[in-house]
């Protein structure tokens, strides 16, 4: 065989470089070199969208609940709206402050759905309606708006990430827009409808009526948000492979399927004969109708002359290991514990930790993603004149904290610093802790120095010589 010349050489390799990638892309990319079409193997898509995340939430056990346990944890109470920085939030409550919180208390669902939808997909959508004479292909009437302050927000409309794409972007490098859709394209038949609920209508949406929902996405470009399932999917595609398999083989052990064994002197042409004299299509057709009708009737019986039944039944795999690997390996991609996901589900409590490393988990959420949520919504009401702008010229949410201990745990503490005050004042004759203190704890508000109760008789601390005859004059 003769050497390749140069050129040829160099088209050999180029030849094989493109058929690599060609079989790369037709694998999937899942980063093992040596079995490329691993994850065609296993059943994973190479390429994941918004259908695949929608019906994994709404079909997917693990799934609802994993989007529900977020959803709710971080929505489980609203935030405090302040006038102002942190610092404003111990003085009184300002008019603005409660004419917004007013505002926003029937819009909370809306803006909790659309946080779910957010989740589901790469961004999810909040279109604000509002009733100042214009299309919503046109920018709000500010002069409208202004006039008839909050009573000119009609409702606000969550909607999925199928239902609302981006229009042109702003491509002038000077504009404060620049990278931004000019305008969006909202279609308004449900996700899941075929059409058969209603007209399918599409409509164009000016930037002024609408408020994008795009967790992850810290470049602001609404496609780049980060969906919730899609770290773990390919773990969610794993739960129902053991799960629905386990189950499966459960119906086929229950549903006692049978075998009929002849042996080897048994004439099978007279059978079928018989078979077809009795008025069926062959002696396969006969042997099921009559096991059919066993399985119909709990005390049905099998007479067989020249065949032997036996049930066809396997050994079921215990699937509770292989799902419970699988499972922790989805509670990771979505940085929740195990036992806060599923609960008692392999007969274990939360532990203290599980329960503060959520707690933490949801606090970054709810100070981070949700506050600029909430400040960009209350931001364009007064923007568009619906509301006036803040006194202080900007806005604070301010979030309970999940990790402030329970009624209980506050019980708790403070019994443990009344133990440590009665036994310091045994031991030195002075509490270590004092009554206001032991008050804080349990968030009570304090006693004024007035109103304590004096000390008992003999107090090294009082200040009245007749309590302390050690304390008088000792010239």
């Amino acid at each position: 065989m003769s050497e390749l010349k140069p050129g040829e050489n160099f088209l050999v390799n180029a030849l094989a470089a493109t058929v690599g990638r060609l079989r790369s892309l037709y694998a999937g990319v899942n980063g093992n070199t040596k079995r490329t079409k691993l994850w065609d193997e296993f059943g994973y898509p190479d390429q994941i969208g918004f259908e695949q995340y929608y019906r994994a939430y709404e079909r997917n056990a693990v799934a609802h609940a994993a989007v529900h346990k977020l959803l709710d944890s971080c929505w489980i109470d609203n935030p405090t709206i302040i006038d102002g920085d942190e610092t404003k939030e111990a003085t009184d409550t300002t008019y603005w402050e409660k004419q917004v919180t007013k505002l926003l208390k029937k819009h909370w669902p809306k803006i909790k759905d659309a946080d779910r939808r957010n989740l589901i997909g790469r961004y999810s959508a909040l279109l604000i309606q509002f009733k100042d004479g214009r299309e919503w292909s046109q920018p709000v009437d500010r002069t409208v708006v202004t006039r008839l302050k909050d009573k000119a927000i009609v409702k606000l409309i969550p909607a999925w990430e199928s239902q609302v794409k981006p229009g042109n972007f702003d491509t002038d490098t000077m504009s404060d827009t620049y990278g931004q859709p000019v305008s969006y394209n909202f279609n308004e038949q449900p996700v899941g409808d075929d059409g058969s609920y209603g007209p399918v209508r599409g409509v164009t949406v000016h930037p002024d009526r609408i408020i994008i929902l795009s967790e992850g996405s810290e470049d602001e470009n609404m496609l780049s948000g980060v969906p919730f399932l899609r770290a773990g999917y390919n773990k969610l595609l794993d739960l129902e492979k053991v799960s629905g398999g386990s189950s499966e083989g459960f119906l086929k052990n229950a549903s006692r399927q049978l075998g009929i064994a002849f042996d080897k002197d048994t004439d099978m042409a007279i059978l079928s004969a018989q078979a077809v004299s009795a008025g069926f299509k062959d002696l396969g057709e006969a042997l099921n109708d009559k096991i059919a009708r066993m399985n119909r009737g709990t005390d049905a019986a099998l007479v067989m002359q020249a065949g032997a039944p036996s049930v066809l039944s396997v050994a079921a795999a215990d699937p509770q290991p292989t799902w419970t690997v699988t499972a922790n390996e989805f509670a990771a991609s979505i940085q929740c514990p195990f036992t806060i996901q599923f609960g008692q589900q392999t007969g274990r409590l939360a532990s203290d930790e599980d329960k503060t490393d959520w707690a933490k988990r949801c606090n970054g959420r709810r100070w981070g993603f949700q506050s600029a949520v909430v400040t960009a919504i209350i931001e364009r009401f007064w923007t568009m004149g619906a509301i006036a702008p803040p006194t202080s010229g900007e806005v604070t949410l301010a979030w309970s904290d999940l990790l402030a201990p329970s009624e209980k745990e506050k019980i708790a503490n403070m019994q443990a610093m009344a133990d440590v005050a009665q036994k310091t004042q045994a031991a030195y004759g002075t509490p270590a802790i004092e009554q206001n203190e032991i008050r804080a704890v349990g968030e009570l508000e304090p006693i004024a120095e007035n109103e304590l109760p004096p000390p008992p008789p003999g107090d090294p601390l009082s200040d009245n010589p007749e309590d302390n005859p050690n304390t008088g004059d000792t010239t």
